[in-house]
């Protein structure tokens, strides 16, 4: 097994166990609010406020990575998963379930931060890409996968055994990650002026973090509304939403595989910019159709959906790794910060995008994503060189 493989191996497998809480968590909660006489509301807020512990640590996470290093944050975010998933799964009341859930938000934060740093860090330029492009594939299938396999886990066990198997996959991966996982970063240079305002004044990471996370954006406008626009608006049935998320992980993957090799060859700046200049003329093209009255039925969703995952599978892992392209010392600030970004922007734009559902649908949906893909792009031109001191050029090597 290569050194990569054992590098990223661990880290994809720790992601999966924070998004697993989420994920695999969720076709358990009518069944939950059933068992302990939650209303409706109540069972949602479990959900929300895990969110709001991931997106609430990212920062935490980011300060403490550097100054107690990568294996310290893992090591803290896995005990506190698998302490937080024992305790929902002992949870006899709401009170005591929405602060053990908030927990494993938290510790889910953990491995955000750490995996796609330490990857970034310690890999090739090449290979960092690659595996950051494994992360994202990780990103992309627990979402597809969890809620199945939480529904069969539902047939033979109740909601409970859904957070012990979470913790017990934290365990079991504990001692790979710790060895994957180095104290400090490589080439940490603590003569370097670090904190999150120099990042947001820094116009290079700053555009290339906005840039993905509006590109992301307009992934989740889709995701967000694609239920309600599908089964509600265009009477495509029940199915329909399901058999599109399919498919656009698929192609999502199958294009994520190629990113490092598209990259070497084309340079990530080209590449990140030229799944941008498809993300527009695809979302433009796809618009124009629909404005003509074409366009509604699923076959013609599909083509749209799996090239709009596709692009972004091509350009995702190449600019994410770009705007990790900082000194070594900022590396997991800028990572937390990202992550940040594209959980504000996301929730933004599907908000932005649901007063007009009802009333426009799937044209609706599709000039958000146009919009965001333009801004996406825009971003880019001219796309932001380095005019880095010596540590970030090292860094970005």
């Amino acid at each position: 097994m290569s050194a990569s493989v054992r590098t990223i191996l661990p880290l994809a497998v720790i992601t999966c166990a924070g998004m697993l809480a989420m994920d695999l968590y969720l076709p358990a909660v009518p069944v939950l609010q059933q068992d302990l006489g939650l209303s409706v509301p109540q069972g949602q807020a479990t959900i929300t406020v895990f969110l709001l512990g991931l997106a609430a640590s990212q920062l935490l996470w980011g300060q403490a990575l550097h100054r107690y290093g990568p294996k310290a944050c893992v090591k803290s975010g896995l005990w506190l998963l698998i302490a937080a998933s024992l305790g929902s799964a002992l949870a006899p009341e709401l009170h005591s379930l929405l602060a053990t859930r908030l927990l494993q938000g938290i510790a889910a934060g953990a491995f955000t931060v750490v995996s796609p740093t330490v990857i970034r860090a310690t890999l090739p330029a090449q290979d960092g890409v690659k595996g950051i492009a494994a992360i994202s594939m990780i990103e992309a299938i627990v979402p597809a996968a969890g809620p199945v396999l939480g529904t069969l886990l539902l047939l033979v066990a109740d909601w409970r055994l859904t957070f012990v198997l979470i913790a017990l996959l934290a365990l079991a991966a504990m001692p790979f990650a710790m060895r994957a996982t180095p104290r400090q970063l490589p080439n940490l240079d603590h003569s370097v002026p670090t904190g999150y305002g120099r990042l947001l004044a820094d116009a290079r990471y700053l555009r290339l973090a906005l840039s993905h996370s509006l590109c992301f954006a307009a992934l989740i406008s889709f995701v967000g509304s694609g239920p309600q626009v599908l089964q509600q608006v265009l009477r495509l049935g029940d199915g329909a939403f399901a058999v599109a998320q399919v498919c656009g992980v698929a192609a999502f993957m199958a294009m994520a595989s190629q990113s490092g090799r598209l990259s070497a060859r084309l340079g990530a700046g080209r590449a990140i910019q030229a799944g941008a200049l498809g993300h527009v003329l695809l979302c433009g093209g796809f618009l124009a159709l629909l404005l003509a009255g074409a366009g509604t039925g699923l076959p013609a969703l599909l083509v749209f959906w799996m090239g709009f995952c596709g692009l972004l599978g091509l350009r995702g892992p190449a600019a994410f790794s770009e705007a990790l392209a900082v000194p070594v010392a900022q590396m997991g600030r800028a990572s937390a910060l990202l992550v940040l970004l594209l959980l504000a922007c996301s929730a933004a734009a599907t908000q932005a995008v649901a007063p007009f559902l009802q009333q426009q649908g799937l044209q609706a949906v599709v000039s958000a994503m146009l919009l965001l893909s333009l801004a996406s792009g825009a971003l880019l031109l001219p796309y932001p060189r380095a005019g880095q001191p010596a540590g970030a050029r090292a860094a970005a090597g």
